[in-house]
């Protein structure tokens, strides 16, 4: 009697694990018919609407534009670099990355460091500054052709510093602001390629090694900030902005777009010569900064810069 009621217990337990068994199958084939059906509608996904979902906007347009500059670059003898940021681009075309010369162009991030102290009442704009005669250095700029000792206010000397890129004016700011200050933004914002090292005109620290240093990216993403106004403030940018419609270089830019209005800064050395700005017109705007450096011919490499500028603005107004 125990013997068969023993039997019966384990008959039971073996009919007991078989239907989990068989549940577990029918949970396996459903999960296997599941990942098959969503095979099949992956498969059954148009190729091209698969590549539009995940295409940055504006990758043809830059792989375009990219070529047609890279054949005007090959013609000249100087080393390029570029950057440009369309309106209806996710992300910009960027050409070169390794540091170059800056010239003049480094003289923004003086500009956005200013305004950002002043921003944090760190800084006075309409404080007054005095120029001595020892301050004076030769290359750009109108004040080392006035005598005597000059009273300009901090505003005053960010504007000559733009738009006539005064040497002077540059080197007063910066002993007035300081070089660490000036540093600190350029890393905050994350222009980890541009690289302060001497003021104007130091050719003893030129000698030792010391150059300022950026990238077309580093000074692309600037002026994209401050398109966009999220560079300092939009008050603090609309007022940078005004200062840097008041370049005085004409040579490039203005005259490759006539048509167009053009808060720019240029640069220029020996075998050096940049425009980067933000171009005004039609009622958008787009960033352009052309870098070159090595030129063995001034006017052949702006002839070029000129003709890349009409190239990127025939792709904006497309």
């Amino acid at each position: 009697m125990r013997k068969g009621k023993i039997l019966w217990t384990i008959s039971l337990l073996l009919a007991f694990w078989g239907m989990i068994a068989a549940g577990c199958g029918l949970l396996g084939e459903n999960k296997k018919a599941q990942e098959g059906m969503a095979s099949v509608a992956t498969a059954g996904t148009p190729l091209e609407v698969q590549e539009t979902e995940h295409k940055p906007a504006g990758r043809e347009q830059r792989l375009q534009l990219e070529s047609s500059l890279r054949e005007l670059m090959d013609k000249d003898s100087a080393k390029y670099q570029v950057y440009v940021f369309l309106p209806q681009w996710d992300e910009p075309l960027i050409m070169g990355e390794e540091p170059q010369s800056s010239a003049s162009i480094i003289k923004i991030f003086i500009l956005g460091t200013a305004y950002e102290l002043a921003e944090h009442g760190q800084l006075n704009l309409n404080q007054q500054v005095t120029v001595h005669q020892a301050d004076m250095v030769g290359g750009a700029g109108v004040i080392n052709g006035r005598s005597g000792e000059l009273v300009y206010t901090v505003r005053e000397l960010l504007k000559l510093m733009i738009t006539e890129s005064d040497n002077t004016a540059t080197n007063v700011l910066m002993d007035n602001i300081g070089v660490p200050r000036i540093r600190d933004f350029m890393k905050e914002h994350g222009f980890n390629d541009s690289v302060l090292q001497r003021k104007m005109m130091d050719f003893e620290a030129l000698r030792a090694g010391k150059d300022n240093f950026t990238t077309a990216a580093d000074v692309g993403c600037f002026f994209r900030l401050l398109r966009e106004h999220k560079l300092v403030s939009e008050r603090a940018d609309r007022e940078m902005i005004a200062i840097l419609f008041g370049q005085t270089d004409m040579e490039c830019f203005p005259q490759a777009l006539p048509q167009a209005k053009i808060a720019h800064k240029t640069g220029e050395l020996s075998g050096v010569y940049h425009d980067t700005g933000i171009i005004y017109e039609a009622g958008d705007s787009y960033v352009l900064c052309i870098m070159s450096v090595d030129s063995r011919g001034r006017g052949n490499t702006i002839s070029t810069m000129r003709d890349m500028a009409k190239v990127v603005d025939s792709m904006f107004r497309q």
